[in-house]
Formats: C-alpha cells, structure tokens, sequence
C-alpha cells in the first residue's frame, strides 16, 4: 500500500504525464521560469517517479509549478481530502453582483438566513437538511465575492 506521500508524487507525475509533450513539456516551461534555479531534469524525474526506489523529494516549488502549468489539482485535492476539506474552484463561480461592494452586500441576507436555521434547528423548528441548505447559499454568495475580488484582482 502507498503512503500518502507517494499518493501525491504518483498523482502528480499523471498530471505530467497527461500534460502535452508530458514530463519533458513541464520540466521545460519550470527551467524556462526558474532557468538556472530548476533542479536538473534527471533529479525532477526521479523526485516524480511514482515507483521510487528510495523515499522521494518532491519540492513543493516543483509541486507547485507542476499543477501551475498542467491545470491539474488532483494532487491537493487527494491532500484536502486527507484532512478531511474539499477544494472549490472560484474560476467557475460568475458573480452576480455589478461590483465588490454589491457583491459583499448580497452575503449579508444568505448568512444571517444560515445563522437563522442554525437557531431554528436547535429549537427543533427545523431539519438538518435545512441547515445544510441555508449553509451552501451562503458559501454560493460568499465564493461569488471571493470570485470577484480575485476576478478584479487579475485584470
């Protein structure tokens, strides 16, 4: 059975591999990032081999940059996992709002509609489910502001 450590470094090196031109491709566009700061090819592809003959030394600058350049996160979101947290993707969430300042005041309802249910379950007046309802509205609004401020922040 493979540790997790291996987990992420097999994960890792798929996402590579699956990358057009695969691990040469990656290595390429991290030498043309760091040029003489990049480890040596050969010491990149022995820190992504999934079957390592000794414990690997993935650095998590190359761990970085490898989901940086192939838009593939599958290796954090094994690690989330680990600790029990999921990742949400903010690039797929469209704001709603004309700016920050709307957007921010459209999280005020969804929360305190969150913060009511809470109250209201623990009176018994309702179901979980409804808190578990009220809770991803309110994360729906908050991560359309997280969204926008990144969004705005990126142009």
């Amino acid at each position: 059975m493979e540790s997790p450590s291996q987990s992420v470094t097999r994960l890792t090196n798929q996402a590579c591999a699956q990358y057009p031109g695969g691990l040469r491709a990656v290595f390429a566009a991290i030498r043309e990032r760091e040029g003489d700061a990049a480890r040596s090819e050969s010491t990149f592809y022995a820190d992504l081999n999934p079957n390592p003959t000794s414990q690997g030394k993935l650095k998590v600058r190359d761990f970085m940059a490898c989901m940086e350049i192939t838009g593939n996160v599958e290796p954090l979101r094994y690690m989330a996992s680990l600790f029990g947290y999921s990742l949400a993707n903010l690039a797929g969430i469209t704001p709603d709002a004309p700016t920050v300042e709307a957007e921010m005041l459209q999280d005020y309802p969804a929360v305190v509609a969150f913060h009511e249910a809470v109250q209201d379950f623990k009176r018994g007046a309702v179901k979980y489910e409804t808190v578990l309802a009220r809770l991803e509205g309110a994360l729906l609004d908050l991560r359309q502001t997280a969204a926008m401020v990144r969004r705005d922040k990126d142009a």
